[in-house]
């Protein structure tokens, strides 16, 4: 069995730190598990941000939830609204300059200096890891939610620094964004963000990882699954097809560079591809 580490406790690594400021939310950060037991997935941060994000947008789910989770709530000093509208939020960030963005980080004793972290960023594929290795281990001085500050900033300060390195929260963001314009019946926009963020993922994944499994492995924490997305992806483009006929070749572009970049995937997915593409060429009438 897997024992549960508290936040507070030493990080069962050894480092002497705390678990919240060494381990919390990569894979050693189990211990005594059997080799043959499956590792539970949890939920990631971005998908715990993105959740209250909509709560901040949604102020009458928020009041129903509030009411709802007090119910039942043991604590009754905790105002669960209030937690949730205090909560940063990467919207929240975004609306900061650069400059303001590092000065909240100096305040709260954290050594922020732009060339060091273009060359830590060089290492990494995950800003939200970096945040873990290099800014959670220095002595920050937070309290409660002021402690999410950080990762949030650490992203941002990414997007605006060094875009054009390609990180997993870019890939979110897309993904993420493509799913709510689908949602509004948009679906040609969240297609050509799905196309960026499959660039992305390719660009990122190492040649040898040769199924769509183990990409999920490797890019850990997005807020959707790349083995789910992926087949969202080749659904839509067919959705978008019917609109705009060019996106047939789209289709049969992804349809076979998914097989051919992942071809251990599962057996299924890959028939799905396939079907995909010859579906696709028949629609263009491209029989041969």
């Amino acid at each position: 069995m897997s024992k549960k580490i508290g936040r507070n406790e030493p990080c069962p690594c050894g480092s002497g730190k705390k678990y919240k400021h060494c381990c919390l939310g990569k894979k050693t950060a189990t211990i005594d598990r059997s080799p043959s037991e499956p590792e539970k997935p949890g939920i990631s941060r971005l998908a715990m941000m993105r959740f209250q994000q909509k709560l901040h947008e949604k102020p009458e789910k928020l009041e129903k939830m509030g009411k709802e989770i007090e119910k039942y709530s043991a604590d009754r000093d905790i105002c669960f609204k209030d937690f949730i509208l205090q909560s940063w939020t990467l919207n929240k960030v975004r609306k900061m300059s650069t400059s303001e963005i590092i000065e909240k980080l100096e305040s709260m004793n954290v050594d922020f200096e732009i060339e060091r972290f273009k060359k830590q960023a060089q290492n990494y594929i995950s800003a939200i890891q970096l945040a873990e290795d290099h800014y959670y281990t220095q002595n920050f001085q937070a309290t409660g939610q002021d402690e999410d500050f950080i990762w949030l900033a650490i992203i941002e300060l990414w997007n605006r620094i060094i875009p054009e390195k390609w990180n997993m929260e870019m890939i979110d963001d897309l993904t993420q964004e493509g799913y709510e314009d689908i949602g509004k019946q948009n679906c040609i926009d969240g297609v050509e963000k799905w196309e960026k963020a499959w660039n992305m993922i390719i660009s990122i994944v190492p040649p040898h990882i040769k199924s769509v499994t183990d990409a999920d492995k490797f890019i850990s924490g997005l807020t959707q699954s790349i083995f789910n997305w992926c087949q969202d992806f080749e659904m839509e483009l067919a959705n978008a097809a019917v609109e705009d006929a060019s996106f047939y070749h789209k289709r049969i572009k992804y349809c076979q560079d998914f097989c051919r970049i992942f071809p251990n995937s599962d057996e299924s997915i890959i028939k799905n591809m396939l079907s995909a593409e010859a579906e696709s060429r028949t629609e263009l009438e491209d029989m041969e």
